[in-house]
């Protein structure tokens, strides 16, 4: 799923994000995509059934996409998930 869309010529730098997820265990992993499956620019988040993730906010950054390129999640085959991230543009 797209969460931020690529913007020429600068990248998507995650400041801080939280993930919850419903009634089923699911795992996340934050992508920088251009096109196809993207690669992977975080560690696997596995989110307990009605838990997640947050992570307070870094002013350098999580993790941050290359240059030109849209920050994405993958998701397991678990429920839905609530995703939110503050970010800025580098």
């Amino acid at each position: 799923s797209s969460i931020v869309a690529a913007v020429a010529s600068k990248k998507i730098r995650v400041l801080s994000f939280r993930l919850h997820t419903a009634a089923t265990a699911t795992n996340v992993t934050f992508n920088s995509k251009p096109a196809g499956a993207g690669t992977a620019i975080s560690e696997l988040f596995a989110c307990g059934i009605n838990g997640g993730r947050a992570e307070a906010f870094s002013p350098v950054g999580h993790f941050e996409t290359v240059a030109a390129e849209g920050l994405t999640v993958t998701t397991g085959a678990g429920s839905t998930t609530g995703i939110g991230v503050v970010y800025v543009e580098v």
